[in-house]
């Protein structure tokens, strides 16, 4: 853009043709000598960013300033309460308990020297290098494929070479063969030959005598020799008739073995793989200064609505970023719909078949995925949160007989087994990278509070101890609270924990230290059998799933 005649924008709504010197960010507006001096005099604009046409880059870069619930409406104002730019109707329809509104001018102020702006001016550099690695590592990879076809054209040839020369050594092996047939059948040829001509001379010898006799010899000789030769002509009848039976018409001949048909290929074509090289962590969401997190410790819990369940129980609830629900039903034998999206007020969107037993479900942070647990099968199953479709599984190997609570922390999955075991696997191969025991017990849910030194991983035990337990994420155990048989866990942003109480049928709160112990629900509020609970992601709704007679997930409204 900075290499082309940029003409006012101003003028040319004017039908007036005037050249651009400056380029103001906010109206997205080309100015010229005199419109740059108009904007900088009229109130309305004498704010606006104006800069240097020969700053532009050639792209052209657009901020959204319409509300996305109010098209016709400009954003206007920021709510810290709830990290998120507003337009008047939005103040107007859900913001009217807001405290935290200031005008954008008044939160931005500063914004640049901020720690955020600094913070993620570094992410986006990584992301950069990471961007750039990735497209390096894919050009080697698509330099790799035609590489590797060549190394497997040789190897095509090598492998005919190879086949040639073993053919040759069947060749010449079924020739030596047929030499050693050879002489073994003209040797029996031979001796059978032998036997013709010796019995053709006997009868040739009786036959000669009797001839001249017969020419030359009297009555009495010839009476004499015939007598003389009946026996004999007996004997060489019967050798003859024996000597015919057991001759033969010997040769040789080949019977090929059908190795033609039989061999489709000398080899396969195979695809191979391996992860990319290319390494990227994930840049940390860290709030801009102006952002207030959500301070209020809920205190009441009112009820507003009730999901029935027809078939099976809702085992376990995460929450994606834009508030949607993902619920496991732990259906036994028959499985249908057995994993669910529904929105934070409970409407059911989409639903996706997995064929095993599901147990866990937890969202793979800054993706569009979600991992769950395959109980019986020992499986992890990915699962794309915006379409429901399964993805690849991970078989885990363990030595637990199944796996329950599931957690995703960085790179890393974390499944809890049926004999007290915490499983830390390996998010691209399933490797198990460490076992941690803390119990006897189903490890059915677990809740990770991240904060540099004081990343803690917690745990509900169900049966066995019935205890939650604290531990490091490098395995370090940390302590545990005695608590009615723990089934479901989350956190709000005070770092409390809400466990969702099997046998007592309570919802009750914990401090981190376990030193704040509250009941706030209890089997008359609606608690029945609970097993998988989570707050929306703004603090404002809390679920609770029932698997008791009343077979549910119920929606409170935090107060």
């Amino acid at each position: 853009m900075a290499s082309k005649v940029l003409i006012c924008d101003p003028c040319s709504r004017l039908k007036k043709s005037s050249n651009a010197i400056n380029f103001c960010t906010d109206c997205d507006d080309a100015l010229c000598i005199d419109c740059t001096t108009a904007h900088s005099a009229l109130k309305i604009t004498i704010s606006h960013n104006v800069v240097n046409a020969s700053a532009l880059t050639g792209r052209s870069f657009n901020l959204k300033k319409s509300c996305t619930n109010h098209q016709e409406m400009p954003l206007e104002f920021f709510c810290s309460d709830h990290d998120c730019l507003l337009c008047r109707s939005c103040m107007a329809d859900t913001h009217r308990t807001c405290s935290k509104i200031l005008p954008i001018d008044v939160a931005a102020k500063g914004i640049k020297s901020s720690v955020m702006f600094d913070d993620i001016s570094k992410d986006i550099a990584a992301l950069r290098y990471s961007a750039k690695e990735l497209v390096e590592d894919r050009q080697k990879n698509k330099k790799r494929v035609g590489q590797t076809k060549e190394f497997s054209q040789q190897k095509i040839k090598k492998i005919r070479n190879d086949v040639n020369k073993h053919l040759d050594k069947l060749e010449k092996k079924l020739s030596y063969d047929m030499d050693a047939m050879e002489r073994e059948l003209d040797e029996k040829a031979s001796a059978g030959l032998s036997k013709a001509k010796t019995t053709e001379k006997n009868i040739e010898d009786v036959w000669e005598h009797i001839n001249f006799l017969t020419k030359h010899g009297s009555e009495s000789q010839m009476l004499i020799l015939l007598n003389e030769v009946r026996s004999e002509m007996t004997k060489q009848s019967s050798n003859l008739q024996e000597l015919i039976l057991t001759q033969e018409m010997n040769g040789l001949d080949i019977e090929q073995v059908d190795f033609i048909s039989s061999t489709s290929s000398f080899g396969f074509v195979k695809h191979v793989s391996s992860p990319c090289s290319v390494s990227y962590h994930p840049p940390k969401h860290i709030q801009a200064q102006i952002q207030l997190t959500h301070e209020k410790v809920p205190t009441k819990f009112e009820f507003d609505k009730k999901i029935d369940i027809l078939s099976g129980r809702i085992s376990c609830i995460a929450v994606t970023d834009d508030n949607k629900l993902l619920l496991c039903n732990d259906m036994h034998g028959y499985f249908n719909n057995n994993v669910i999206s529904c929105t934070e007020t409970g409407d059911q969107i989409q639903a996706c078949t997995i064929f095993h037993r599901v147990f866990g479900i937890a969202i793979v942070p800054h993706t569009e995925e979600a991992v769950i647990s395959l109980a019986n099968a020992k499986i992890i199953q990915f699962v794309n949160i915006s379409s429901m479709m399964p993805g690849r599984q991970l078989q885990v190997t363990v030595k637990d007989n199944c796996i329950n609570g599931i957690a995703v922390v960085r790179d890393t999955i974390i499944v809890g087994g049926c004999s007290g075991n915490v499983y830390f696997i390996e998010k691209i191969n399933g490797k198990c990278l460490k076992t941690v025991n803390i119990g006897t017990g189903t490890i059915t849910s677990f809740v990770s509070l991240l904060g540099g030194i004081n990343d803690v991983l917690y745990c509900c035990e169900n049966g066995g101890q019935k205890r939650v337990h604290g531990m490091k994420l490098d395995g370090t155990y940390i302590s545990s609270s005695d608590v009615k048989n723990p089934m479901g866990v989350t956190s709000d942003s005070k770092r409390n924990l809400y466990v969702a109480c099997y046998e007592s049928n309570e919802l009750q709160r914990l401090s981190s230290d376990y030193k704040v112990h509250d009941i706030l629900l209890m089997k008359s509020d609606g608690i029945d059998n609970p097993m998988g609970i989570a707050f929306n992601k703004t603090y404002s709704k809390l679920y609770i799933s029932n698997s008791g007679s009343d077979k549910s997930v119920l929606i409170f409204n935090c107060k």
